[in-house]
């Protein structure tokens, strides 16, 4: 039986922890002991309440130096056997660096789930040369990680997965988000961070207004830039059509309620709200960031438009709204897409693969 130990020092639960909780709910019914480590009170080791089986652990994690949780954490593997330490933040990651360092015997896998680029310098190259294989949930990732400097050895490119009892709960009624029927309705989700660019979608939905002017914009997601977007879309007349929903646990229903889902983020890992909407077959409009070349094929499962740019944005939109039937199609496509390639069973078998690997590897040395 191989037993792996994920880590995870994240407050709250996000798109990481989820794909987590999705990764360690498929290995468990492939046999594999599963361990969560967080911090305590926190999410991550509270996911799964059903399934007695797995232990959970609690360490303070203090940031990626916290050379007490990482002593722990080289006791904690020696103690239960642990074959895997699995990684899913930067600084979980920079934790397992120092138990190895302090004789832990586990290999070290690492998801990544974001598209920047590692800062350069002694300590971060000896923590990413450390990790024996790195998952990567987008090709873009893998190719920056190369970049880096990396070998192709050291990577793997995992897609982050869609679940498909969240992708089609049930739809949100218009009504109850205060929009009508008949109107064109467009929405996004994401935290409200620079990265993700709201800013260019509430320029880009300023445009699509003058054409448009009945268009309603929903934006579901929390984040530090909320008032500042608020302000945003005042200055630029458009407030009265746009709601700041804040966080919500149905945005895949109300993704289901839109005529049209929009991303606008300059940077990603992949983008797993775009995999939503095409798992839903609602059409999609997103920037060329991260993994969404590998999604949204351009005017075959939905619009792509360069990044920073909403006046293109604006037009990928107009299109979308003015040729229903076209996008209608192009989202089918997309459906097919996202199913086939984006599965949880997909991106565990993928994971699983890569832990009998490394095993293999020590078997035969």
């Amino acid at each position: 039986m191989i037993t792996v130990a994920h880590l995870d020092e994240q407050r709250g639960f996000r798109g990481g922890e989820q794909q987590a909780s999705w990764l360690v709910r498929g290995l468990s019914a492939h046999g594999v002991n599963n361990i969560l480590i967080g911090k305590p009170s926190q999410p991550f080791v509270s996911i799964l309440p059903g399934m007695e089986t797995l232990r959970r652990i609690t360490l303070p994690l203090r940031g990626e130096f916290d050379l007490y949780s990482a002593f722990r954490l080289a006791r904690i593997t020696t103690e239960f056997g642990v074959d895997i330490i699995h990684t899913h933040s930067s600084h979980a990651h920079g934790i397992a660096v120092l138990a190895k360092f302090l004789g832990s015997p586990s290999f070290l896998v690492v998801s990544r789930r974001v598209n920047f680029m590692p800062r350069h310098g002694f300590l971060n190259r000896y923590k990413y040369n450390t990790a024996d294989r790195i998952l990567c949930v987008s090709q873009t990732v893998h190719d920056t990680l190369r970049i880096f400097g990396l070998g192709s050895s050291q990577l793997k490119t995992v897609h982050s997965a869609v679940d498909p009892e969240r992708a089609l709960m049930t739809a949100v009624p218009r009504g109850s988000l205060g929009i009508p029927e008949k109107v064109p309705f467009l929405f996004s989700a994401g935290s409200l961070v620079e990265h993700k660019d709201h800013d260019n979608l509430l320029q880009a939905f300023a445009l699509v207004r003058t054409s448009v002017p009945e268009a309603r914009l929903c934006i579901a997601g929390e984040g530090p830039l909320m008032q500042t977007l608020k302000e945003r879309s005042s200055s630029l007349g458009i407030a009265p059509a746009v709601s700041f929903l804040g966080h919500r646990d149905d945005a895949p229903g109300i993704c289901r309620s839109a005529d049209l889902y929009v991303s606008s983020s300059w940077s990603e890992g992949l983008g797993t709200s775009i995999l939503e909407a095409l798992y839903a077959g609602t059409p999609v409009v997103a920037t060329e960031a991260g993994g969404a070349r590998e999604m949204v094929i351009p005017e075959v499962t939905g619009m792509l438009s360069p990044s920073k740019d909403p006046g293109a944005l604006a037009a990928a939109i107009l299109f979308s709204l003015g040729n229903r039937d076209k996008a209608l199609q192009m989202a089918e496509r997309g459906k097919a897409l996202a199913r086939k390639n984006f599965s949880v069973e997909r991106m565990v078998a993928s994971t699983l693969e890569t832990y009998r690997e490394l095993l293999s590897k020590q078997r035969t040395e």
